[in-house]
């Protein structure tokens, strides 16, 4: 159940050369890399550091990450990734990203991460990290 979403966030990435195949196409893998740094950038927009939850000692570890792709992006493509997120649970946040290229969308990748300790335990997602997206709606 989703107890709370935020807005979207917007930013572009270049498919650089290390991220394309020997035909010049986007390597698949280079996705999971695009939606990492997606939802580091969005806790980042609303003010949530990922670098000061570690140094809380909450860790979010990925447990589970889709990608559907549609259409191809190629070296030197510039894409806009979309990015929202909800809140679900007490532990866990779901962060969904559209990358688009040219107004197409090529992929959607929703990524899901769980709050825990420095030890792997659950924790709650910290109130200021709450706090942020409720300010950013």
């Amino acid at each position: 159940m989703v107890i709370a979403a935020a807005p979207r966030h917007l930013q572009t990435i270049r498919v650089r050369y290390a991220e394309s195949d020997q035909m010049g196409f986007a390597h698949h893998g280079a996705y999971v890399v695009w939606l990492e740094e997606a939802r580091i950038s969005w806790l980042r927009a609303v003010g949530a550091s990922y670098r000061a939850l570690e140094e809380s000692g909450v860790f979010m570890p990925v447990v589970e990450c889709t990608i559907r792709y549609r259409k191809s992006l190629r070296f030197d493509d510039v894409a806009e990734l979309e990015t929202t997120v909800s809140v679900r649970g007490p532990s866990r946040m779901s962060f969904t990203t559209i990358v688009r290229h040219e107004g197409v969308d090529c992929a959607e990748g929703t990524v899901t991460v769980a709050a825990v300790t420095r030890a792997g335990r659950p924790t709650r997602i910290p109130a200021d990290v709450l706090a942020a997206l409720d300010a950013s709606n």
